[in-house]
C-alpha cells in the first residue's frame, strides 16, 4: 500500500498522519505519534471491545482531534446524525489506551454538575465525550467556558496542582475535553463565542458507506463482500431516493450496521447458503417491518431488481410463532398471520437493536403487539419485566431529575427510578420499559446514550445508570414527526399499517365475547354485511365534527351493541331480523353520531340519504331522517324521539341560561349517554358554543344516584398541565390496598372533563393533560409525582365535552379513539320554536297581559326565529370579528330580556314589536363592529318584522326616533323595565344618578351625550339580567369603567376591582374572589367585579374568571373547612326554601347564588390580537358574556363634551365657544383619519381615544389660561409704553434744554477734576516719604526683637536645668515636718553621717556668711530649737543668694562620700532629708549663678526694643495723619470724576432718548403664526441646544412638546439621542430606572415623594400594570397621594416622569397612549441632513462655529443696544414701546465707548446664506443651525438681546431675512 502511495521517506505526510505506536526504550514507555504530536500510551484495559472502521474521514479526524490536544485545546466533531462524532472519539480514546466517559448533555445539567464531571476528568486523565453538547442551556455554557479554559491553562503551564472551583485538585495532563454536536437540530443552541474559542471543530460528513459496509461483511465472514456491498447501498441509496416520505424511514449508517449484524448472524447460522441470498433475506426481512403498505411493490420490486431470480424464504421459528399464537389467544385476540408476523418481526428486531419504535395510527394494534409478545415470553417462562409510561404526561425534570440549585439536593427522575430498579432485577429475563408517548427532542434525545452503542443512562447528578443485556427500550407512537434524524437512527422502527390488522380482528374478539352462539353467528353475518360499504363509503364522504379514528367508530358500535343486545331487547330466541334492527340503529350512530351540519351542508341529512339508499333491509320511516327514530322496546318499530319529549313547564325564577329544555337533539343524546355511561364506556359530546353541552351532562350528571356515584367536574382551560389535572383527579380517590386507589366505598367516580380540547399544545404538538388520561386509559394507572410510585387507579370513568371551533379544536388521536363521539347541533326550527312559544307564551299568562298581546306571540317567535338564522347565516366569525358566533345563548337573551316586560310596559301588540327591536338590537347589533354591519342589520331587522307584520311601518319609524328600554326610565328606585320617553328625561335621570354617585364615592366627571346615556342602559340591563356578566369591548379612555360603575350604583350593585401590587399573583386573586363569593354567596349582597385589561397581568388570572363564568365554581377556591363553614352558613337559609340541606344541595345553593349576584364586567380593549386570543384560550370571556362593544365616538358626542368643558372655561368669548368645540371634534376626527393613513403607510401605530380627546380639552385650558396671563403681562406693558409715548413729543425740547445745561455743567466738572488731581499728587508724594522713614524703622525693630527672643530662649533653657534641683529640694523638704525633726533633735550622740548633715544646714544657712565655728551636734540642737521657725527657716530659704563662704565651707561635706541622703536615710529619715535638701539647693544655685549674667543682657534687651517701638509708633501715626488727609482728597475727587462722568451719561442718554423718541414707530405684527413661538423660544432653544439636543427642526418640536405636554412624555428613540439630551439636561437630579430591576419601585415611591424627575429607559411594548395609577396621575386624597399597587405614596406635584423606549417601530396599546404623549424621537432624513451639516460646520469652518456661539441673533455694526438680563418670570423681550426715557439712562451705548461691557467686540459676518438664522424659517441648509450659548455673551441664556439698526443696512444684513417685522423707516427689531 505504502509504494502504491509512493511513501519513500519517513518524512511522509501520508505516513505521518497515521496514528503510530513505538516502544520508547530509554523511557520504557509506549508512545503514539500522529503528524508532530506525540502522546504517552495510558494503558488502561478497555476490554475486547469491536474497532471502528477506519475511513479517510476517520483520519482526518483523528488528525484534528490530536492536534487540538497537541496544541492544549478541546475537540469539536460536528456533523449529521449517524456519521460516527462519538465513536471516533471513543476510538481513538481506546488507540491511546486511555477511558473514555461519554455524557449525554442535557438542559438539566448546570454548571456545577459539569464542574463536578472536569474536576474528575482533570484527576483521572480520563476523556469526557459530551454528546448533544449544545443542548445544554446558554447561561450554563458560558460558565462551562471559563472551567474549561482554567483547565487548559493549567495544562499549558505544566502545573500539577491547580486551583478549580476554589478547590485545588490534582493534574494529570492527559485529560482531554470533547464536545460533539448536531447543528440545526431541535432543542439546540449556538455555542458562546469564548467556548468556541476552546474547542477546535471537525465537521464530520457522511462516510463512505460502501467501503464500511464491505470492511463489516468481510469481518462478518462473507467473501464476495465487494459485489454485495455496492448492492446493498445501491438498495438504500434507491430506497431513499424513490419510496415515499416516511418520518421513521432512516438508509443511514446505523441501519446500515444492523443489517449487516443480522447478515453475520444468518450467514453464521446457515454456513452452507449462497451468501447472495443470505444478505438479500436479511435485507428484506429486516426492512420489510418499517415499510408502509403503499411503498411495499416498489421495495420488493428494488430486491427483485437487485436479487434477480432469488426467492429466499424468510427464516421462521415455528416453535416460537406457535407459542406467539397461544399468547394472542390466551389475550382473547385473533391469531391472524398478519398479526403473528408482527408479534415475529417485533422479537427479530429486539434481537438486534436495544432500542424499537413500534409506529403505527391509533388502534391498530401496536399495545396488542407488545402485550403479546410479553404473554408470549410468559408462557416461555422467561420472566419477562414489563414498565410502561408515558413521558409527556411529566416535566422533563420529573423524567430525568433535576438538582436542587439552591441546595443542590437531587431529586430522581421517574425514568431513572425504572431503569435503576430495572438494572437491578438480578434474572436474566427480557426487561422492557414501554414508553408510551409522543416523541419530543426534549426528552428522547436525553436518551440518546442509552439508545445507541453506548447503552448509559447519564444523569444531571453524574450517576450513570447502564443498559444491561437484557433491557430493552419500546417506544409505542403514532408518528415520528417531531424526531431528529439523531433519534430516528438510534432505534428499530416496527411500522404497524392500518391494513395489517383491519377492523375485523377487533370485531372478532368483541363477538366471542358474546355468550348467546346465535348472537354471535348473526353479528359476524351483520358486521360483513355492513362494515366493509360502511368504512369505504366514510373513508372519502361526510364530513364528522372532528376527526374520529376509523377504528373508534368500530369500537363505538360494538358498545352500543353492548347496551342494546340486552335479554330485554333480544332474547336468546328472536328472529335475525331483530338482530339486525339494533344493528342498524346502533351503526347510524355509530357512523353518524358524529356528522354534523356545516354552512353549506347537512351531513346528517346527507348520511340519512345514503343509509335508505344503500341498505333496505331494514327500512326508516319516510318522514325525516335515520337520526330522527329510536326503537320502541315495546313494539320493535321505530318511533319519532319527539314521543319522548316531556311537556316543559317555564319556571320564571329560572335564569334561562339554565334551563334545559327538552329537545328530540338533547333527548336522545341523553338516551345514549344514559347506556354508555351505566357500562362505564368513555363518552364525549362535541358541539359548538351555545349547544347546550355542558347542560346536558350536567343534568345526566345530577341526576345520577349519589349513593352509587360521584361526580367530579374538571373544567379544563388553557393552562392546565398534567400535574395541575393529577391533583384534581387525585383529590376525590382514596388509598385502597396495595397501590391501588378509588373513590370512597363502592362508589364509581365519574369525572366529568369540560372542554377536553382547550389546554395549550405544546411546540411538539402535544397536550400535556392528554397524556395522564390516555395514560390512565390505556394502562389504568399513573405515577405518582413525589415516591416515583404506580398508582393504580380503579372505578373511575370519564364522561367530556369539547368545542370543536375553540381550543386546538382537536384531540390526538390515540386518545380520540376511547372515546363514543356525539355531535351536538343547534335545535331544529321547530323545537326552537316550541319551545321559546312555550316559555313566552306562559310569561304572558302569568303577567295578565291583554289578548291581542298574547296572540300575538306566536308572530314574534316567528320574526325573533328568522331574523336569529339569517344573523347567524349572515355575520360569521373572522379573524377581527372573531366575537361573532351567534347561538342559542343569544336567542336566549332576546327573549331573557322580553321576560322583563310588565303589564304596564306592553299594552299593545306594537308594544311587544318594539320591545323585541330593543333587545334584538341589545343582543346582535351591540356585538357588531362598524357601520356596515350596522346598516345589514338594520336592514335585515325591518325586512323580517314586515315580512311577518301588516301595517307595522308607523311603529318602526317611532322606534328609529327613540327606542330605548332600561330598569330606571321611570326613576330610580324600583327597577321596573319600561321605554324611555325622551332623551332629556333619561339624561336627568342619570345626572341625578351621577351626582348621588359622586356624593358617596370618588368624583366621576362624566359627559352624559347620547352615545354616553345608551351605554349606561346597556350595562345596566346586562347586570340587571339574571347571571348578567359583561364584557365591554373599546380602545382604553372610551369610559368603559367610569359608566359601569354608574350602571351598578343605579342598581345598588358594589363594585370590586383587584389592586394590583409587586407580586400580585393568582394565590392573591384567589383570596380576593373568595371574599367575593362570601359576600355574594352567604351575605346576599350584590357585587360587580371589574377588571380591566390593565389588571390582566398574568393571562393565567382569566383562567379562574373564566370558571366564574362557565360555571361559577373555580375548583381550590376554598379550602375544605372553609367549605364546610359555607355549607353551615346557608343550611338554614335552604331548608326554609324546603330543599334537602344535603352537602351538595347547600353548596349548589351558594354556587347559584354567587351566580346571581356576583356580576362579572370586563373591560377589554380590541386593539392587537390580544382579545382573540383570549376568546380562543378562555372561550367563556366571549360566550358566557353579553358583549357590549364600544365605537369611536360620534361627531355630536366630541362636540358635546368640548362644549360642556369650554362652557366651564373663563375668558372666552361666548361666540367662539362654539366655534371652538367643532374645531376640537375636526381634530379629533382629522388625527384618527391620519392614523389609518400612517398605519397604512408607515406600519406605525398611532391611537386616540376619547380620552386622549379630553386630554386636548384640558392641554388647551392649561395653555389658554397660561398665555392668557402672558398676554394681559404684555398688554399692559404695552399700555404703559403707549402713555410714555405719547408724552415723548413734548418731552423732547426739554431734554434739548436739559442736554446744554449738562455740558456746561460737565466742562466745570472736568476743571474741577483737574485741579483736585494736581493736589491729591502732592500729597500722595509726602506719605510716600514718610513711608520710607517708617519701613527703615520698622526693619530694624525686627531685628531687634529677633535678638530680644533668642536671649529669651537661651535663659529659658537654662533655667530649665536648674528646675530639677530645685523640686528635688522642695521634695526633700516635703518630708520633713515636726516630727521626724523632733525625734532628730532628741538624739544624744547621733552617728557621724547626721551631725555632718547638721552642720552642712548651719554651713549654708549662716546669716551674712558668717560660717559657725561651733558646728557640733549640739550647737545644731540649738539651731533646731525651735522645730517650727527651723523648718520654715528652711522653705523660705533665699536659694538664689548663696554666700561664697558658705560654699567654700560646705564643699568638704559634699564631697564625704557618707554625704548621701540613701545612707542617711539608715541612721534618721529626717537628717536623709535634710543631706538632700542641701546637695540640692547647692546644685540649684551653682546652675543659677550661670544663667544670671544671661537674664541681666536680657533685660538690658528688652529696655532696648521697647524704646525702637516708641520711635516706631511714632512715625507710623504721622503717616495715619497724612493717609488720612489723602484720603478726603481722594473721595473728593472720585466724587467729582463720578459727578463728571454722571453728568456725561445724563448727556448721552438724553442725546439718545431724543434721537429714539424721533424714530418710535407702532408694535409690530407677526405676519404668520408658528405653534412653536406658542410654547417656547429661541432662548429656550439655545439652552436645550448646549445641553445635547440636535439642532433640526423636529428635535427641537419634540423637545417643545416634551415641555409643554401635561401628560407624561414617552420618547420613541433608537438612535438614543433624545434620552442624552434628556440625562444632560436633568444632570444629578435625574432617576433613572428600568422596568424590574431591583428596588424600582422604592426608587419610585421616594421620587413621588421629593417631586423628582424620573425616566424609566429601555421600555419595551407594555408596562408593569402596577404602575397604572401613576401613568394615569390618578391622585387620591385630593391630590395628595397616588396608589402604586395597594401601597398608597405621597405624591408631590414636582414630580415629573419620562418613559423612554429603544424600539424603532413599538406598537403600545391606545391605553398607554391615552395616558402619555408619545414622542417620535427617530431622526428624519431632513433632520440628518441638519445635523450633519452643523458637525460639518464645526469642522471645516471652526470661524463660524466660533461666531455662532458668540452672536445669539444678526445684528448691524452701527448701533447695539443691550437691555439687562432678564429672569425666567419675564418670559418674553420687551417691545420697541416699553424704551422709555427713564429705562434709557441706563444703558450702555456703543462697544466703542464701553471697553469693559459684556458684548464684546462686535463680530463681521461672512458667509451668509439666505435663509437667515433666527430659528424659525430655519431650512436644512443653515450655515448656522443651531442657537447657542456663549459664557462671554449674554445672549440667548439669559438675557433679552435687541438690535436697533440704521436706516441704511449694511450688504449682509440685507441678505437676512426679517423674520419679527420691519419697522417703517428701515429699523428692525429682533428678538432671541
Amino acid at each position: 500500500m505504502w509504494v502504491h502511495l509512493q511513501v519513500d521517506s519517513a518524512q511522509a505526510f501520508i505516513w505521518l498522519s497515521q496514528l503510530r505506536h513505538r516502544w520508547a526504550d530509554e523511557e520504557k514507555h509506549c508512545f503514539a505519534n500522529i503528524c508532530d504530536a506525540q502522546f504517552l500510551y495510558s494503558y488502561e484495559y478497555l476490554g475486547n471491545t469491536p474497532r471502528l472502521v477506519i475511513t479517510p474521514l476517520t483520519d482526518r479526524c483523528y488528525i484534528t482531534l490530536t492536534q487540538s490536544l497537541h496544541l492544549t485545546m478541546s475537540g469539536a466533531p460536528a456533523g449529521p446524525a449517524g456519521t460516527g462524532k462519538t465513536e471516533t472519539t471513543k476510538d481513538l480514546g481506546r488507540a491511546l489506551g486511555i477511558m473514555v466517559y461519554v455524557f449525554n448533555c442535557s438542559e438539566q445539567m448546570d454548571y456545577k454538575s459539569c464542574g463536578n464531571i472536569y474536576k474528575g476528568l482533570s484527576q483521572t486523565g480520563a476523556w469526557g465525550c459530551f454528546d448533544e453538547f449544545n443542548r445544554i442551556s446558554v447561561e450554563v455554557l458560558s460558565v462551562v467556558a471559563v472551567q474549561v479554559k482554567s483547565i487548559q491553562d493549567a495544562i499549558r503551564d505544566k502545573k500539577q496542582r491547580f486551583n478549580f472551583l476554589g478547590e485545588d485538585i490534582n493534574l494529570i495532563p492527559s485529560v482531554g475535553i470533547f464536545i460533539t454536536m448536531n447543528p440545526g437540530y431541535a432543542g439546540r443552541t449556538e455555542l458562546p463565542e469564548n467556548l468556541k474559542a476552546l474547542f477546535r471543530p471537525c465537521a464530520m460528513v457522511v462516510p463512505d458507506f460502501e467501503l464500511i459496509c464491505e470492511i463489516m461483511l468481510v469481518a462478518e465472514g462473507f467473501i464476495e463482500a465487494r459485489l454485495l456491498a455496492r448492492k446493498f447501498i445501491t438498495l438504500y441509496q434507491l430506497c431513499k431516493e424513490l419510496l415515499s416520505k416516511q418520518d421513521h424511514y432512516d438508509w443511514g449508517l446505523r441501519a446500515i450496521k444492523s443489517v449487516l449484524v443480522v447478515a453475520g448472524s444468518l450467514k453464521r447460522g446457515d454456513p452452507d447458503r449462497p451468501e447472495d441470498q443470505v444478505l438479500m433475506r436479511s435485507l428484506r426481512d429486516f426492512n420489510i417491518p418499517k415499510i408502509v403498505t403503499d411503498d411495499m411493490p416498489v421495495f420488493m420490486g428494488l430486491i427483485g431488481d437487485l436479487f434477480p431470480a432469488l426467492d429466499v424464504p424468510r427464516k421462521r421459528d415455528l416453535s416460537f410463532e406457535s407459542f406467539v399464537k397461544q399468547a394472542v389467544l390466551n389475550l382473547k385476540l385473533q391469531a391472524e398471520d398478519n398479526f403473528v408476523l408482527k408479534v415475529v418481526q417485533l422479537e427479530e428486531l429486539l434481537a438486534v437493536r436495544h432500542s424499537v419504535f413500534v409506529v403505527g395510527n391509533a388502534g391498530t394494534g401496536k399495545s396488542q403487539v407488545l402485550k403479546s409478545l410479553n404473554k408470549t415470553y410468559q408462557i416461555m417462562k422467561r420472566r419477562p419485566v414489563w414498565t410502561d409510561l408515558n413521558p409527556k404526561a411529566v416535566t422533563n425534570d420529573e423524567l430525568f431529575g433535576i438538582i436542587n440549585p439552591a441546595t443542590r439536593e437531587w431529586k430522581d427522575g421517574l425514568f431513572s427510578s425504572i431503569m435503576r430498579e430495572l438494572a437491578n432485577v438480578t434474572h436474566d429475563g427480557p426487561k422492557w420499559m414501554v414508553l408510551d408517548g409522543d416523541i419530543d427532542p426534549m426528552w428522547i434525545e436525553s436518551l440518546n446514550t442509552v439508545m445507541d452503542d453506548n447503552k448509559v443512562l447519564t444523569l444531571a447528578s453524574n450517576e450513570r445508570i447502564p443498559l444491561n443485556p437484557t433491557m430493552r427500550l419500546l417506544f409505542e407512537i403514532s408518528h415520528l414527526r417531531t424526531a431528529t434524524p439523531a433519534t430516528v437512527s438510534r432505534a428499530g422502527i416496527l411500522y404497524i399499517n392500518p391494513a395489517d390488522l383491519g377492523w375485523n380482528p377487533p370485531v372478532s374478539s368483541w363477538i366471542d365475547q358474546r355468550e348467546i352462539q346465535s348472537e354471535r353467528a348473526n353479528l359476524t353475518i351483520l358486521f360483513d354485511k355492513y362494515l366493509p360499504l360502511c368504512l369505504d363509503t366514510l373513508r372519502t364522504r361526510f364530513k364528522k365534527i372532528i376527526p374520529v379514528p376509523e377504528q373508534s367508530m368500530v369500537q363505538m358500535l360494538c358498545y352500543l351493541l353492548e347496551c342494546l343486545l340486552t335479554t330485554e331487547n333480544t332474547p336468546p330466541d328472536c328472529p335475525k331480523e331483530l338482530y339486525e334492527l339494533y344493528f342498524v340503529f346502533a351503526a347510524v350512530w355509530a357512523f353518524g353520531g358524529a356528522m354534523f351540519q356545516d354552512q353549506l351542508v347537512d351531513y346528517r341529512v346527507e348520511f340519512s340519504k345514503w343509509w335508505v339508499t344503500e341498505f333496505k333491509t331494514i327500512k326508516f320511516p319516510s318522514q325525516g331522517t335515520v337520526f330522527d327514530f329510536y326503537i320502541d322496546p315495546e313494539t320493535k318499530k321505530f318511533e319519532p324521539w319527539s314521543k319522548l319529549i316531556p311537556k316543559f313547564e317555564f319556571d320564571p325564577e329560572m335564569p334561562l341560561q339554565a334551563c334545559l329544555v327538552p329537545t328530540s337533539e338533547t333527548i336522545r343524546v341523553r338516551y345514549f349517554i344514559d347506556r354508555l355511561l351505566e357500562r362505564r364506556r368513555p363518552v364525549m359530546l362535541v358541539g359548538n358554543a351555545g349547544t347546550g353541552k355542558s347542560v346536558l351532562v350536567g343534568d345526566k350528571l345530577s341526576s345520577l344516584d349519589a349513593d352509587e356515584y360521584m361526580v367530579k367536574n374538571v373544567p379544563f382551560n388553557y393552562y392546565t398541565s398534567s400535574t395541575m389535572l393529577q391533583a384534581v383527579l387525585e383529590k376525590p380517590l382514596d388509598k385502597k390496598a396495595g397501590r391501588n386507589y378509588g373513590p370512597p366505598g363502592t362508589k364509581k367516580l365519574i369525572y366529568f372533563i369540560d372542554d377536553m380540547n382547550m389546554p395549550e399544545v405544546d411546540t411538539y404538538g402535544t397536550v400535556q393533560p392528554h397524556t395522564l388520561i390516555r395514560q390512565h386509559m390505556d394502562y389504568g394507572h399513573w405515577y405518582d409525582r413525589n415516591k416515583l410510585s404506580l398508582k393504580e387507579i380503579m372505578n373511575v370513568q370519564y364522561v367530556s365535552c369539547m368545542n370543536p371551533t375553540a381550543g386546538s379544536f382537536t384531540i390526538n388521536p390515540r386518545l380520540q379513539r376511547h372515546f363514543s363521539v356525539f355531535a351536538l347541533s343547534f335545535p331544529g326550527s321547530e323545537a326552537l320554536s316550541t319551545i321559546y312559544s312555550v316559555i313566552l307564551t306562559q310569561h304572558l299568562k302569568r303577567g295578565h297581559f291583554s289578548g291581542p298581546v298574547q296572540k300575538s306571540s306566536q308572530q314574534l317567535i316567528h320574526v325573533a326565529l328568522g331574523l336569529h338564522q339569517k344573523v347567524a347565516a349572515t355575520f360569521l366569525p373572522t379573524a377581527i370579528k372573531f366575537h361573532y358566533i351567534f347561538n342559542l345563548r343569544d336567542f336566549s337573551n332576546v327573549f331573557q330580556g322580553i321576560l322583563f316586560s310588565t303589564l304596564e310596559c306592553l299594552k299593545a301588540p306594537q308594544d311587544l314589536v318594539k320591545l323585541y327591536l330593543h333587545e334584538s338590537n341589545r343582543v346582535y347589533r351591540d356585538k357588531m363592529v362598524d357601520e356596515t354591519d350596522f346598516s345589514t342589520f338594520d336592514k335585515m331587522q325591518m325586512e323580517m318584522v314586515k315580512k311577518f307584520y301588516d301595517e307595522i311601518e308607523e311603529t318602526i319609524e317611532e322606534t328609529k326616533k327613540m327606542n330605548m328600554y332600561c330598569h330606571f326610565a321611570r326613576g330610580i328606585g324600583e327597577p321596573k323595565y319600561m321605554p324611555v320617553q325622551t332623551w332629556e328625561s333619561l339624561n336627568r335621570i342619570l345626572v341625578e344618578a351621577l351626582d348621588n354617585h359622586n356624593e358617596v364615592n370618588a368624583v366621576m366627571n362624566l359627559v352624559l351625550f347620547e352615545d354616553a346615556m345608551c351605554h349606561v342602559c346597556r350595562i345596566n340591563r346586562i347586570l340587571e339580567s339574571p347571571r348578567g356578566n359583561v364584557l365591554l369591548v373599546g380602545v382604553g379612555g372610551s369610559g368603559k369603567q367610569s359608566l359601569t360603575r354608574l350602571a351598578a350604583f343605579i342598581s345598588s350593585l358594589e363594585v370590586f376591582q383587584i389592586t394590583l401590587r409587586k407580586g400580585y399573583g393568582i394565590p392573591d386573586l384567589k383570596a380576593d374572589l373568595a371574599n367575593q363569593y362570601i359576600k355574594t354567596g352567604v351575605k346576599n349582597v350584590g357585587t360587580v367585579f371589574l377588571m380591566t385589561d390593565a389588571q390582566v397581568s398574568d393571562e393565567r388570572f382569566l383562567v379562574l374568571v373564566n370558571d366564574l363564568l362557565a360555571s361559577g365554581e373555580i375548583p381550590d377556591l376554598f379550602t375544605d373547612d372553609e367549605v364546610e363553614n359555607i355549607i353551615s352558613s346557608v343550611r338554614n337559609e335552604v331548608k326554609s326554601q324546603g330543599l334537602v340541606d344535603t352537602r351538595e344541595t347547600c353548596w349548589k345553593f351558594f354556587i347559584d347564588r354567587v351566580r346571581r349576584q356576583l356580576k362579572v364586567a370586563l373591560c377589554f380593549s380590541p386593539v392587537g390580537n390580544k382579545l382573540r386570543v383570549r376568546s380562543r384560550k378562555f372561550p367563556a370571556v366571549v360566550n358566557c358574556t353579553a358583549i357590549d362593544w364600544f365605537h369611536e365616538w360620534p361627531q355630536e358626542a366630541l362636540e358635546s363634551v368640548s362644549l360642556r368643558f369650554l362652557q366651564e372655561t373663563e375668558n372666552i368669548e361666548l361666540s367662539v365657544k362654539d366655534s371652538i368645540s367643532k374645531f376640537m371634534a375636526y381634530v379629533h376626527t382629522s388625527v384618527n383619519e391620519m392614523s389609518r393613513s400612517y398605519l397604512s403607510n408607515e406600519r406605525r401605530y398611532n391611537y386616540t381615544t376619547p380620552k386622549s380627546f379630553l386630554e386636548q380639552i384640558k392641554l388647551y385650558q392649561n395653555l389658554l389660561f397660561k398665555k392668557g396671563k402672558e398676554l394681559t403681562a404684555k398688554m399692559e406693558r404695552l399700555e404703559n409704553g403707549l402713555q410714555k409715548l405719547n408724552s415723548t413729543s413734548a418731552q423732547v425740547d426739554g431734554l434739548k434744554a436739559k442736554l446744554a445745561a449738562q455740558e456746561v455743567e460737565l466742562k466745570q466738572k472736568n476743571e474741577d477734576a483737574d485741579k483736585l488731581i494736581q493736589v491729591v499728587g502732592v500729597e500722595t508724594e509726602k506719605v510716600s516719604t514718610e513711608k520710607a522713614i517708617a519701613d527703615e524703622e520698622e526693619q530694624k525693630v525686627a531685628l531687634i526683637t529677633q535678638e530680644v527672643k533668642q536671649k529669651q530662649k537661651d535663659c529659658e533653657e537654662d533655667l530649665a536645668k536648674a528646675e530639677p534641683a530645685l523640686a528635688a529640694a522642695q521634695a526633700a523638704l516635703n518630708t520633713l515636718n515636726k516630727n521626724n525633726l523632733t525625734e532628730l533633735k532628741s538624739f544624744g550622740s547621733p552617728p557621724s553621717a547626721v551631725s555632718n548633715v547638721t552642720a552642712a544646714v548651719m554651713v549654708l544657712m549662716a546669716p551674712g556668711g558668717k560660717v559657725p565655728k561651733d558646728r557640733s551636734w549640739k550647737a545644731a540642737k540649738v539651731s533646731m530649737a525651735r522645730v517650727d521657725g527651723f523648718l520654715d527657716s528652711l522653705i523660705h530659704f533665699d536659694k538664689e543668694n548663696i554666700h561664697e563662704n558658705c560654699l567654700k565651707a560646705i564643699q568638704p561635706y559634699l564631697q564625704d562620700p557618707e554625704f548621701n541622703p540613701e545612707f542617711v536615710t539608715s541612721k534618721s529619715y529626717a537628717a536623709a532629708g535634710l543631706c538632700s535638701w542641701v546637695i540640692n539647693i547647692v546644685r540649684f544655685y551653682e546652675v543659677y549663678c550661670d544663667v544670671e549674667p544671661k537674664r541681666q543682657a536680657l533685660n538690658k534687651a528688652n529696655a532696648e526694643l521697647a524704646a525702637a517701638q516708641e520711635k516706631l509708633a511714632n512715625i507710623k501715626a504721622k503717616i495715619a495723619h497724612l493717609n488720612e488727609n489723602l484720603a478726603k482728597l481722594t473721595a473728593k475727587f472720585e466724587r467729582a470724576t463720578s459727578d463728571k462722568l454722571k453728568c456725561q451719561q445724563e448727556a448721552e442718554a438724553t442725546a439718545c432718548t431724543i434721537s429714539l423718541a424721533n424714530r418710535l414707530v407702532p408694535v409690530p405684527v407677526t405676519p404668520s403664526l408658528d405653534p412653536l413661538t406658542m410654547l417656547t423660544d429661541d432662548a429656550d432653544i439655545a439652552a436645550w441646544q448646549n445641553e445635547g439636543l440636535p439642532a433640526d427642526r423636529m428635535s427641537t418640536e419634540n423637545a417643545t412638546i416634551l415641555t409643554n405636554c401635561e401628560r407624561w412624555p414617552l420618547m420613541v428613540d433608537p438612535q438614543l439621542q433624545g434620552i442624552k439630551w434628556i440625562k444632560t439636561k436633568y444632570g444629578e437630579d435625574l432617576r433613572v430606572i428600568r422596568i424590574g430591576q431591583k428596588g424600582y419601585l422604592d426608587t419610585m415611591e421616594r421620587a413621588l415623594a421629593a417631586g423628582e424627575v424620573v425616566l424609566i429607559e429601555n421600555l419595551e411594548e407594555s408596562v408593569d400594570p402596577v404602575l397604572g395609577a401613576l401613568l394615569g396621575r390618578e391622585t387620591i386624597k385630593k391630590g395628595r397621594y397616588i396608589k402604586i399597587g395597594d401601597k398608597e405614596c405621597e405624591y408631590n406635584p414636582s414630580f415629573h416622569l419620562i418613559l423612554h423606549t429603544k424600539l424603532a417601530n413599538p406598537h403600545y396599546q391606545p391605553e398607554m397612549q391615552a395616558q402619555c404623549t408619545l414622542i417620535n424621537f427617530t431622526v428624519t432624513r431632513d433632520g440628518l441632513e441638519d445635523q450633519l451639516l452643523a458637525a460639518v460646520v464645526s469642522m471645516e469652518r471652526p470661524d463660524l462655529e466660533e461666531l455662532k456661539l458668540q452672536c445669539p441673533a444678526w445684528f448691524e455694526p452701527d448701533l447695539l443696544v443691550c437691555c439687562k438680563p432678564r429672569s425666567r418670570s419675564e418670559p418674553h423681550p420687551p417691545t420697541a414701546a416699553s424704551f422709555t426715557e427713564n429705562s434709557l439712562r441706563s444703558v450702555l451705548v456703543s462697544n466703542t465707548q464701553m471697553p469693559n461691557s459684556q458684548c464684546g467686540p462686535k463680530p463681521q459676518i461672512k458667509h451668509i446664506q439666505a435663509n437667515g438664522y433666527c430659528g424659525k424659517q430655519s431650512g436644512p441648509r443653515d450655515v448656522l443651525a443651531t442657537a447657542s450659548h456663549s459664557p462671554h455673551w449674554p445672549g440667548t441664556a439669559n438675557c433679552d438681546q435687541w438690535e436697533l439698526r440704521s436706516a441704511e443696512p449694511t450688504d449682509a444684513a440685507n441678505k437676512l431675512a426679517r423674520p419679527t417685522g420691519t419697522f417703517p423707516d428701515g429699523l428692525h427689531a429682533n428678538g432671541c
